[in-house]
Order: structure tokens, then C-alpha cells, then sequence
């Protein structure tokens, strides 16, 4: 029953999510933002998150009252952007954006597998990754046609409404504390180079591909439907070897095979000539980081279960934001030597050969 309040909760919000944020990218891009701009963006996200890791004052915090502050910031993050009228913006929007990591997502993703059975969290890591792409299949292409049809200030707006939902849910979600700064946590452990590679892909995901896209797309529309297209290819996959994995008791060999697939996968995105092979590269890598993303959660789970799993996740999301960081400023670093971001691009996908390597000289389920 609590895991069922916890999933429909997840549900409103992630549409929420989708109808303000889908086409920010797209509409900073509009604007006159540029490739070097938008990575900024980003960063300035992931600078904030991880200094609210580093240096929140070490209190306990209520999980539904810190929850609701992350939909206020996820609110905020579009509602800044409706007019835009200066860079100043940009920034704003990124510093919400980090707060939403810090007050939503860690909370909820601690809540998300602390009410979940340990024996069969690979099926609740494969629903976590499987309500996004349900919602994005028909939700961002809508984005997209409402913007064409009513602007892009209805959809932002109508997302921020939409947010009013999540909110009323919140009464019925379990109520636990968590504490946000886990400084110590992070000097007293090994340095987690696993989760900080599978934080490289990840934002090489979240970042470079919806930038890149609009080198190819040239409407909201056809953006919109691009994002419902990558849904569509992600939506089953995840939950079905969440399952097998627990089946099996042994996420090694899922783990390795999918973060290798997912690895290879990245390697044409910087080659793409046209639309036609950006949506077959871009398409063949987000199924497979939706392949190997569940493991990669799942092992976050078990590589720190001694420590609770309100402490886990805010490791995990420290090292995936220090992982942000580094890619986006190589990323940022290669565009500003060779004005290219094709460049930059091949070259943090480049470094994701490394993700198996080093999980595996780590001992990511390897046994010594």
C-alpha cells in the first residue's frame, strides 16, 4: 500500500516535470543561448547540489517537508524562464534546478527503496526507471504540439499547475528524516569512481544529446516528439531485467554487459551527419543506458547498505553530481579550444570506456 501512494505520487510528478521542463533546452536555445551557455547551465545545477551535499548544515530534515520544497524549486526552475530577459535567467533557473537534486531527489529516491523489500529491489529500481519513459511516450511530444499551437509560456505555465497534484499527494507519503550533508561519509569511504563514470554517461545523456538534438530539430514539435521517440525505445526494458536480476541473485553479469553496451552505444553519437542517424545513434544509446541504469542504482544500493539508504543515496548523488561537473567542463574546455562541439562531444563519450574498467578494479560485485 505505501509502495503503491509512493508510485502515484512519482506518477503526477514526473508528468509535471515533463510538461515544465521537456522544451526549457529548446526555448533557452530559441532565445539566442548557445552550445558553451547551456553546458553552463548544467553545471551551475550540479555546483549546487554538490555544495548543498558538501555543506548543509548537519541537521535532520522531515522527507515530505523537503520534498515539497524540491517541487517549489522544480516550479521555479521553469516558471523564471516563461520571459526571458536577460543571462541572469539562465543561472537562476540552473541554481533551482540544483536545489530540486538536493530537496527532491534525494529524499525521494531514499524513500523510494526504504519501503521496498531488499529481495526484490531490482524490480523496484526497474519501476523507478520505467514510469519516466511510460509518461514521456505521450507527454513531451504534447509538450511540443502545445507550444506550436499556444507558446511556450502555456506549456510552462500549465506544467507549474499541474504541479498542484504532486503537492496534494504529499499528506498520504510515509514521513521519515534524512540527513543531506554526508561530508564525512565521503572522506571516511574509497573515492566511488564507478558512480562518478555512470555519472559522466549519464549527463552525456541528460546534457549533450538534448543539445545536440537541436542541431538537427528545428521545431518544438519535432522536439518533442524526438524525446517521445527515446521513451518509446526505453519503456520496457528496465523493469523486465530488474526482475530477472532478482530472480537470478547475481546483477554481476547484467551489470558489466549493459554498462559495455551502454558504453559502445555513445561512441557514434559525435559522428551523426544528419537526422536520420542522429535519431538511430541517439535512440540505440538511451536504450542502453536505460538498460544498465537500474544496475547501476541497484549497485549504489548494495555498495553501501551498511550506512542506510538515506545516506546512500546522498553519496550516490554526490559522486553522480561530481561526474556532471567533470563532464560538462571537459566538455566546456573542448569547445573553448576547438570551437567545436562535435569535438567535445566524441571526446567525454570517449571517456565512458572507462566505466567498466574501473567498476571493475573497484570490485563492483566482484569477488575477492
Amino acid at each position: 500500500m505505501i509502495l503503491r501512494r509512493i508510485y502515484i505520487f512519482f506518477f503526477t510528478y514526473m508528468a509535471s516535470m515533463f510538461f515544465a521542463q521537456t522544451l526549457i533546452v529548446f526555448w533557452l536555445f530559441k532565445n539566442g543561448f548557445g552550445f558553451a551557455e547551456l553546458l553552463i547551465y548544467y553545471m551551475v545545477a550540479c555546483l549546487v547540489a554538490l555544495a548543498g551535499i558538501f555543506f548543509f548544515p548537519k541537521i535532520k530534515i522531515n522527507a515530505k517537508y523537503s520534498i515539497f520544497g524540491g517541487i517549489l524549486f522544480s516550479i521555479l526552475q521553469a516558471f523564471v524562464l516563461i520571459k526571458i530577459f536577460g543571462s541572469y535567467q539562465l543561472y537562476l533557473s540552473g541554481l533551482f534546478s540544483g536545489l530540486n537534486i538536493i530537496f527532491f531527489w534525494i529524499p525521494y529516491n531514499a524513500m523510494h527503496f526504504k519501503f521496498s523489500h531488499e529481495d526484490s529491489r531490482g524490480l523496484h529500481s526497474g519501476m523507478y526507471y520505467l514510469i519516466t519513459p511510460i509518461l514521456g511516450i505521450t507527454l513531451q511530444p504534447l509538450t511540443g504540439i502545445v507550444a506550436e499551437k499556444f507558446g511556450f509560456e502555456t506549456v510552462f505555465l500549465t506544467g507549474a499547475a499541474m504541479y498542484v497534484v504532486p503537492i496534494m499527494l504529499l499528506r498520504f507519503l510515509p514521513s521519515f528524516d534524512y540527513t543531506i550533508n554526508v561530508r564525512n561519509y565521503f572522506f571516511e569511504n574509497k573515492f566511488n569512481w564507478s558512480t562518478f563514470f555512470q555519472g559522466i554517461m549519464l549527463r552525456i545523456n541528460y546534457s549533450f544529446i538534448p543539445i545536440f538534438t537541436l542541431f538537427f530539430i528545428k521545431t518544438p514539435r519535432q522536439f518533442g516528439n524526438f524525446f517521445g521517440y527515446l521513451a518509446l525505445m526505453t519503456a520496457i526494458a528496465s523493469i523486465i531485467n530488474g526482475h530477472i536480476s532478482d530472480k537470478m541473485k547475481d546483477r554481476k553479469i547484467f551489470f558489466y554487459v549493459f554498462s559495455v553496451l551502454a558504453v559502445a552505444s555513445f561512441l557514434p553519437l559525435g559522428f551523426a551527419e544528419n537526422s536520420y542517424y542522429w535519431h538511430i545513434f541517439a535512440g540505440i544509446g538511451s536504450l542502453s543506458i536505460s538498460l544498465a541504469s537500474p544496475f547501476w542504482l541497484t549497485f549504489n544500493i548494495d555498495y553501501y547498505k551498511d550506512i542506510g539508504i538515506e545516506r546512500t543515496m546522498a553519496l550516490r548523488e554526490l559522486f553522480l553530481n561530481i561526474g556532471y561537473f567533470a563532464t560538462l567542463m571537459i566538455g566546456l574546455l573542448v569547445f573553448y579550444f576547438t570551437t567545436s562541439p562535435k569535438v567535445s562531444l566524441i571526446t567525454v563519450s570517449a571517456i565512458c570506456l572507462f566505466l567498466p574498467v574501473v567498476s571493475y578494479l573497484q570490485g563492483v560485485y566482484v569477488k575477492k
